[in-house]
């Protein structure tokens, strides 16, 4: 009997003493007081941390703006002005320009060249993207050609389109169209040949046909190869652009940075390589905001990621 009281004395439960007790009451004090502890009884920021917090990109730019300002203009004051002028003299031109109508006239001819041959080129390097990506006949055939027209200069066959096409607008959005397509091309087919493979296969198995895999798992997971591909294409348009209006335009801002470095005027040329600088980071934005739109699941972070 000994034995057994013994074993039900080990296996039974104990009772509490004083100090568990005090323990247990003080975690249940300090668990209350963290349930009860809301949003509301934080410490709010103050007020100067939130503004930053809420326009930091802003602010961010501005500064370098300022920076990149400052460091322009001590350049400047010892440099040839062949090189580099003040940035008074650029506003000086630009006020010019503005007043004669000539920088309105020259920024919507080389805006309606490049925005046509632009999206002409989105239009053509997403379809061939896609068909390269699905179809392994048609990759096979085009791929080595793709790769050796994107890795050529194509600047050097603009005169020949100004040949072909002649002076004006249709040669400008002939050289924009083949400058800008292939990144395009090549990085749809990337985008769509690089979907994970578990994706198709659930898919597959929730008995999902072609049509809807395309759509639903291929184009998707492809978006943000095809905006990469989209954002290059701004920068070799833009490129194209001027060269076409190098050599085949009497109007246009290619034209006039042309003319203004053959008359040694740098203020204007420094003028219209700012005017394009505008619009290619305008259109950048614009695929920015495209991408948010048609990807929201995507990491809207430009940064900062540690």
């Amino acid at each position: 009997m000994d034995k057994v009281e013994a074993m039900e004395r080990a296996t039974a439960p104990t009772a509490p003493d004083a100090a568990d007790r005090g323990a247990r009451a003080d975690f249940g004090d300090q668990a209350d007081r963290a349930a009860g502890a809301g949003p509301a009884s934080r410490p709010r920021s103050p007020a100067l941390v939130r503004f930053y917090r809420r326009y930091a990109t802003v602010l961010h730019t501005i500064c370098t703006l300022i920076l990149g300002a400052v460091i322009w203009q001590v350049v400047a004051w010892h440099s040839s002005k062949l090189v580099l002028v003040p940035l008074g003299d650029i506003l000086h031109a630009f006020t010019a320009s503005i007043r004669s109508g000539q920088l309105g006239t020259d920024a919507a001819a080389s805006l309606q060249g490049f925005a046509e041959g632009f999206v002409l080129a989105a239009a053509a390097g997403i379809a061939v993207g896609v068909l390269m990506a699905v179809n392994r006949v048609i990759f096979d055939f085009l791929d080595p050609w793709m790769s050796a027209l994107y890795s050529t200069p194509l600047i050097a066959l603009a005169p020949l389109f100004i040949i072909t096409f002649g002076i004006g607008m249709t040669s400008r959005i002939a050289v924009v169209l083949t400058m800008a397509f292939f990144p395009i091309a090549l990085n749809t087919t990337a985008g769509i040949r690089m979907t994970d493979a578990n994706l198709i296969e659930t898919a597959h198995s929730y008995g999902a046909n072609k049509f809807q895999i395309f759509r639903k798992v291929l184009l998707p997971s492809a978006v943000p190869f095809i905006v990469t591909g989209l954002r290059l294409a701004v920068g070799r348009g833009l490129m194209g652009v001027v060269v076409a209006e190098f050599f085949g335009s009497t109007t246009g801002l290619g034209h006039t940075v042309f003319t203004a470095s053959q008359n040694f005027a740098t203020a204007d040329v420094w003028l219209g390589v700012f005017v394009l600088a505008v619009i290619g980071v305008v259109f950048i934005r614009i695929m920015h905001i495209i991408e948010k739109k048609i990807a929201p699941w995507r990491n809207s972070r430009q940064g900062g990621i540690l």
